[in-house]
């Protein structure tokens, strides 16, 4: 079982800013230096935590020696195998003991299960093979050391769980793949997932390396119980409830999720990616098209990739088990950092939210929403803290509020009612404009940040129809929280040099 040092644990988490997704609008930022599709962002390097512990060199292996790897042909309601660690029993087929197994064919009602020896590796090898269970688990790792399923590259491989699951043993079985141990996804070729329940079940860790997998299911799409880390592979998640799922509530060292690299779509009835202790995403695509909360856990830690969100509520959310609910008080556990990366969220809750602390030190945030209600683009119930990076937010103005601490410009302003689709743009005395973005919502206030904005310079800043003059006497200019009321723009108390024309 792999374990993670619970330091770096505690420190830890998690795309789209109109990039890679053309089928999505997304807010369009603009600054004076580099392009990416459309989302033109100053150059940033977040700094990387080291994660290295989640995978290990043998969860990217995927060669073996054709010769003497054992055979498992599926024979419709039967199969044949040439090793003697292979039991047939009908539709039923186990694997008794470690070593490589080929799986070829159809099973068109049955299931595999690995009941292997405590210290014992087995290698699955998926070529073309499809295995279909009406009241069970498709794939059950029962027991062994690691189980790994290597998917061969050109190959369409599937494993479904269409019926009712029903109890054959003193384990609650309740995924298409369920697995007792760690259990290791790598390859090149593909794989269906469909489960009347959840996708895949991890009671250990659940670590995904390689392939093009998609899953299908009315629970959640991957759920452990130590971790989900994933790297390089393509993974997309139509589910009831939560996308991927790490929840361990007696240690504090697990339930995380780690994101290297890869591709990551999710449409999720209920969170799009949660986890009870960290979260953190240090590169790849991360696309929540549809979730009630986007990212959530105790530590989250995004240092790179491309993120987007949309979600119903929170859009990204930094909470613990032990946050009282008091939206004043902060839980001093909950972390939210940000170093890297282009993130956009759009929300109809909080789009970034801290029951504890938010540092921002790189990268491209953009926020769009709430629109109305007791909500807002930035709710941090401790430190606010910006020191690098561009921010953009724009919100309903009933819980807007404006970070704590500022190493750079940042500049809250109430505008007023603006609708969706108008422009949002900062320009300095000379005309240069700083930073504008298209607004992706209805909007009463924005929040802008950008190292480009200097302290004692001045600024306008247009919102629509709306246009105001700033001069940065300090780095924070406007104040918030609860200034407008739930229902429409309020006055702010004065920033200073300010000029309001709209």
């Amino acid at each position: 079982m792999k374990h993670i040092d619970t330091k770096k644990a505690l420190i830890t988490i998690m795309l789209i800013c109109a990039l890679a997704i053309s089928t999505l609008s997304a807010c369009a930022i603009t600054t004076q230096t580099s392009e990416t599709q459309g989302f033109t962002v100053p150059e940033t390097t977040g700094t990387t935590e080291d994660m290295s512990q989640a995978l290990s060199e043998e969860d990217m292996v995927i060669e073996y020696d054709d010769s003497i790897s054992q055979k498992i042909t599926l024979e419709g309601n039967t199969a044949s195998s040439d090793s003697s660690s292979v039991r047939i029993s009908g539709s039923v087929i186990t694997i008794k003991s470690e070593g490589t197994y080929i799986v070829t064919g159809t099973l068109d009602d049955g299931y595999l299960i690995v009941d292997a020896g405590d210290d014992d590796d087995v290698r699955l090898v998926f070529k073309d093979a499809s295995v279909t269970s009406s009241d069970y688990a498709a794939l059950y790792c029962l027991n062994a050391g690691n189980v790994f399923i290597t998917l061969e590259d050109g190959t369409e491989n599937l494993l479904a769980s269409k019926g009712e699951f029903v109890s054959k043993d003193s384990n609650n079985v309740d995924g298409a793949v369920f697995s007792k141990t760690d259990i290791t996804l790598n390859g090149s070729g593909s794989l269906e997932i469909i489960s009347t329940d959840h996708g895949i079940v991890g009671k250990d860790d659940v670590t995904i390396t390689g392939g093009n997998i998609t899953i299908t299911c009315s629970g959640d799409g991957i759920q452990a119980n130590d971790s989900v880390s994933v790297r390089e592979a393509s993974i997309g998640i139509t589910c009831g409830k939560d996308g991927i799922q790490a929840d361990n509530a007696k240690d504090l060292t697990k339930g995380y999720v780690y994101i290297s690299s890869g591709t990551v779509t999710i449409a999720a009835g209920d969170d799009g990616i949660t986890a009870s202790s960290s979260l953190q995403i240090d590169g790849g695509i991360v696309d929540i098209t549809e979730s009630y909360e986007g990212l959530e856990g105790q530590s989250i830690t995004i240092n790179g990739g491309n993120i987007r969100i949309v979600s119903s509520d929170d859009g990204i959310n930094a909470v613990s088990d032990t946050s009282s609910g008091d939206m004043m008080q902060s839980d001093g556990i909950s972390i939210l950092k940000i170093t890297g990366g282009n993130i956009y969220v759009k929300t109809e809750g909080d789009g970034v939210d801290s029951n504890g602390t938010f540092e921002i030190t790189g990268g491209t945030l953009t926020v769009m929403g709430p629109t109305s209600g007791a909500n807002g683009s930035l709710d941090v119930n401790g430190s606010a803290v910006i020191s690098g990076g561009t921010v953009i937010m724009a919100g309903a103005a009933g819980m807007a509020t404006n970070f704590t601490d500022a190493a750079q410009g940042t500049i809250l302003v109430n505008t007023g009612n603006q609708s969706q689709g108008s422009e949002i743009r900062v320009a300095d005395v000379s005309g240069n404009v700083i930073l504008s973005a298209s607004a992706d919502s209805s909007y009463q206030t924005v929040l802008i940040s950008s190292p480009d904005l200097i302290k004692g310079n001045t600024y306008t800043v247009t919102a629509g129809s709306y246009t105001e003059t700033v001069t940065l006497e300090d780095y924070l200019y406007g104040s918030g929280t609860f200034f407008g009321g739930m229902g429409g723009p309020g006055i702010m108390p004065d920033g200073g040099g300010r000029q309001r024309t709209g």
